[in-house]
């Protein structure tokens, strides 16, 4: 249980019956956030950036032993042994938030404020816009990830969730308290988390299923769902209300609708060798990112739609499986029979 980790492809992609646009890349990439209307992707020693249908338009290098890319505001942050880097969406660094200490996660919140995880303690940093150390409280050991947690409409506080992959569990982070909150297993080998403006999404990718998650006062699983084999990014898609899975041992893109309370798998795709990256855009596009230098495919909203559309058959029959149904007769199997209960009592006598 736990320390879960991208399960290498069992096959090669199926381009042939792949949709989207082909974009190649060679290099391995295994993050990628969003940063306003360009992507920033890491693979390896190096950090790409530009437009989604040109992902690698800038680059620049950095250690190949820092950690997750995170999203950061207007920038994207990597969490390093020397300090958190801040990362443009051009490619260029403009400044090392903590210098000197080791992180294994972070995360930037509107208006400025960065935080990080330790790497080698259960210490969480507080930075102010101005990048100074502005507090820091104790949380969990092993932050693998940090994410912001969506806000109530009557809940000010800002939280996080931080992500421990060795325990695979998820710990709530109340940073107006500067403390550490409720805490939930994540299914049994946690992979990637997201976060949307009213839930969050987990890839439990040794369980093969999808986690989504609610914290308006604690911490709640709030729905899950089967996933294809080895389901690892997470992606959640606010102009469709689904959330996005791929899965990296059967090279697949997977949606699911969510706003019915159990979700419900609306489309089913076919992707690059091992997808270990995936983002949704405000208009509706998907890109999915291989880290096996089989490149990226690029999906616009209409190719989306299609892939919606062409699956709404299937969708539709999960739907009715999933439905509740009144039973024709309330009353117990031969309850209503009364006349046999008649003729067979009058033929013992």
């Amino acid at each position: 249980m736990g320390n879960a980790t991208p399960v290498p492809a069992a096959s090669p992609a199926a381009p042939d019956t792949a949709i989207g646009r082909a974009k190649k890349i060679d290099e391995d990439v295994t993050d990628a956030v969003l940063v306003g209307d360009r992507v920033v992707l890491k693979a390896g020693d190096k950090i790409f950036a530009g437009p989604l249908n040109n992902p690698i338009e800038r680059s620049m290098k950095l250690d190949a032993k820092c950690g997750e890319l995170a999203p950061g505001g207007p920038n994207a942050l990597l969490p390093c042994e020397d300090g958190i880097h801040v990362i443009t969406d051009q490619a260029t660094e403009t400044a090392v938030v903590g210098r000197g200490t080791n992180y294994s996660a972070a995360v930037g919140l509107e208006g400025g404020r960065i935080i990080g995880a330790h790497a080698d303690s259960n210490v969480v940093d507080v930075f102010g816009a101005d990048g100074e150390l502005a507090s820091d409280f104790k949380a969990a050991n092993n932050g693998s990830q940090l994410v912001e947690i969506p806000k109530a409409d009557n809940d000010a506080d800002v939280k996080l969730l931080e992500v421990n992959r060795p325990e695979t569990s998820v710990h709530e982070l109340k940073l107006d308290e500067s403390r550490a909150g409720s805490a939930l297993r994540a299914g049994i080998g946690v992979g990637k988390v997201a976060s949307g403006d009213h839930v969050i999404a987990a890839a439990d990718t040794k369980g093969n299923q999808l986690l989504i998650y609610t914290a308006t006062d604690v911490i709640r699983l709030h729905q899950a769902a089967p996933a294809p084999e080895a389901p690892w990014a997470v992606a959640v898609d606010e102009s469709r209300g689904i959330v996005w899975v791929t899965s990296t041992k059967v090279n697949k893109l997977t949606g699911y609708d969510i706003s019915s309370g159990t979700p419900v798998k609306v489309a089913d795709i076919n992707t690059v060798a091992d997808p270990q990256s995936v983002v949704a855009t405000e208009d509706g596009q998907i890109g999915v990112f291989s880290a096996t230098g089989d490149g990226a495919q690029i999906f616009d909203s209409a190719d989306v739609d299609k892939a919606i559309a062409d699956f709404k058959q299937y969708a539709e029959k999960i739907r009715e499986e999933m439905s509740v149904r009144e039973p024709a007769d309330k009353l117990p199997t031969g309850a209503g029979d009364t006349k046999g209960a008649d003729d067979s009592e009058g033929e013992t006598k």
